[in-house]
C-alpha cells in the first residue's frame, strides 16, 4: 500500500515538473517575442523619423512585424 502512495506522488510530481516546464519555456517564449517586436517598433521609429527614407522601406518593415506575428491582413494594400 505504501509502495503505490509513493509512486501515485513521484508520478504527480513528474507531471507538475513537467508543466512548469513548459510554462517556463513559454514564458521565455513570450519575452524572446516581446523584446524583438520592441526592437522592430524601435527600428521602425527611426525609419519614419528619417525623411530619406521611403516609404516602401517602412512597409517591408510593417510587413516583416506582420509575418513574425502571423497576422492575416483584412485589407488589401494600398
Amino acid at each position: 500500500m505504501p509502495m503505490t502512495n509513493i509512486k501515485d506522488r513521484l508520478n504527480n510530481l513528474y507531471n507538475l515538473r513537467e508543466k512548469l516546464c513548459d510554462k517556463q519555456k513559454k514564458e521565455m517564449e513570450i519575452e524572446e517575442i516581446t523584446n524583438w517586436i520592441v526592437g522592430q517598433l524601435n527600428y521602425l521609429k527611426v525609419l519614419i523619423k528619417n525623411q530619406n527614407v521611403q516609404r516602401s522601406e517602412i512597409c517591408i518593415r510593417i510587413d516583416d512585424i506582420i509575418c513574425a506575428l502571423d497576422v492575416e491582413e483584412e485589407h488589401d494594400e494600398q
